[in-house]
């Protein structure tokens, strides 16, 4: 028996970034890796946890081969910071930085902007500090729940609209959002209403698993809605202080938790020694890249599984919100 999908079907588009437990996190029941392009991607975490860094990267990794980017900064941010992360992913290209005199204003232009056939890549920093007129023309205590979540929602089916628009030029709106504890209980909750929560095709969860005294650090994603894909799949992106994303970093970082590099008083690969962690850690700053990437690469030629595997295999739905 045979199915047949009549009408105009696009096939998802993917990045495959070069980083080993990334791509895979967000593979799907064909076995394909790599992140999904043309979505809007809700990434998520804790006040100061590396959320801004993580997605700047990210956003120069799509639109280096396919676009310009467009940010819409209403916390404020550092323009040479992101320039040190988008030249360390490779990315050259246009940033158009938008300010507008409130935040509705600025949202808008966000869309303007996605609509413009030459950008890909809409960057919104953050959900949780937008503040709608009314909240900010009116009196401090005034009441306005749910006004900002209504705002989310118009916003996000706006965007919706746009990728739908653009199959073959895939669209990707990446939106940082903060999470907090949920009062009384063990769950995490994020901000935007629940309209973000299931228009979103993936959401990502940002929390730091290993910090060093250089001020580089080491991020846990867990990929918790993947409209094509698992769930509950983690990755892990090494960051170096001060330049954003180190792939060569990451891929070692992968291999001591795949058991194919040894992380004791020095790190090995087999029986080479390769120094002291924190000096190659330093040492990445001085080295090429490339050179530490291959080293560690080479290390993990022939591996390909999950760094944990999600033993039930289901396909995502996005409802849960408790860990």
């Amino acid at each position: 028996m045979s199915i047949n999908i009549i009408g105009s079907v696009t096939k998802t588009q993917r990045l495959i970034t070069g980083m080993y437990s990334f791509d895979r996190a967000f593979r799907n029941q064909k076995g394909e890796v790599g992140f999904p392009l043309g979505k809007i991607t809700e990434i998520s975490g804790y006040q100061g946890v590396g959320k801004s860094t993580f997605t700047f990267g990210l956003s120069g990794m799509i639109a280096k081969d396919h676009g310009n980017i467009t940010v819409a900064d209403i916390e404020g941010f550092d323009p040479e910071f992101l320039s040190t992360i988008l030249h360390s992913v490779g990315y050259s290209g246009d940033v158009t930085y938008i300010y507008e005199d409130n935040d509705e204003e600025i949202l808008d232009q966000l869309i303007h902007w996605m609509k413009d056939k030459t950008y890909t890549v809409g960057m919104l920093d953050s959900v949780g500090a937008i503040s709608p007129i009314s909240e900010l023309d009116g009196d401090l205590g005034e009441a306005n729940m749910g006004r900002r979540a209504k705002l989310v929602a118009q916003f996000s089916r706006k965007a919706n609209h746009v990728i739908l628009q653009s199959p073959k030029e895939p669209k990707n709106f990446l939106l940082i959002n903060h999470q907090h504890s949920i009062f009384g209980s063990k769950g995490i909750n994020t901000t935007g209403g629940e309209t973000l929560k299931y228009i979103s095709s993936v959401r990502i969860r940002l929390r730091r698993k290993e910090e060093f005294p250089n001020g580089s650090y080491v991020l846990e994603g867990k990929v918790i809605k993947n409209r094509f894909g698992y769930k509950d799949k983690l990755f892990y992106v090494f960051v170096l202080a001060g330049m954003g994303m180190h792939a060569g970093l990451t891929w070692m970082y992968d291999g001591f938790l795949l058991e194919k590099i040894t992380r004791g008083k020095v790190v090995k690969i087999g029986d080479k020694s390769l120094g002291y962690l924190k000096d190659i850690v330093e040492k990445a700053y001085k080295e090429d890249e490339q050179e530490f990437f291959n080293i560690f690469k080479d290390a993990i030629s022939g591996v390909d599984k999950d760094i944990t595997e999600n033993k039930d295999e289901e396909i995502q739905d996005g409802s849960s919100e408790s860990e």
